[in-house]
């Protein structure tokens, strides 16, 4: 019997909702022995400038962020005792995910819920639904838990 899921894309942007669906992804490919790999969506750099060397100052700071991720990334799959592929595209998020899954022959996508409010979600167009609405395959959209009562900071104090 062919497991599940043999290839697992996840959409990571080093968010807590993004983190939560990267911890769910390693634990189904530990789980179904599936290939995994993450993705993270770099919005495209303008073409021109007003300043010089914003451009090259922007590709630095994405450089040292993504190499921020590929650490994150590097500690989860060292935990889980698994390998996990990193790559970066430029583009829309959701639109680059959804054809990397396609042109990688994916099985699953995994992604995380965003904290935006049901209204502000609806306006924008939340990453998770797009996805979920175009792809070409199974999404698991990871919702972070609720805080408890207890979990929340009163106005004024300082975690």
């Amino acid at each position: 019997m062919m497991p599940m899921y043999q290839k697992i894309l996840v959409g990571y942007d080093g968010s807590k909702s993004g983190r939560a669906a990267l911890e769910q992804a390693a634990v189904a490919a530990k789980h179904y022995n599936a290939q995994l790999t993450v993705l993270w969506v770099r919005e495209p750099l303008p073409r021109h400038s007003d300043l010089p060397g914003e451009f090259e100052g922007e590709q630095e700071g994405a450089d040292v962020y993504f190499k921020e991720r590929q650490a994150e990334v590097a500690e989860m799959a060292t935990r889980h005792g698994i390998s996990i592929g990193c790559e970066t595209r430029r583009g829309h998020p959701a639109k680059t995910i959804v054809g990397f899954a396609k042109e990688g022959n994916y099985d699953l996508i995994v992604i995380g819920h965003s904290d935006h409010s049901e209204l502000w979600g609806r306006l924008l167009g939340d990453t998770a639904d797009r996805v979920s609405d175009h792809a070409h395959c199974s999404v698991l959209i990871v919702k972070q838990p609720e805080k408890s009562a207890g979990d929340k900071t009163k106005a004024g104090e300082t975690q």
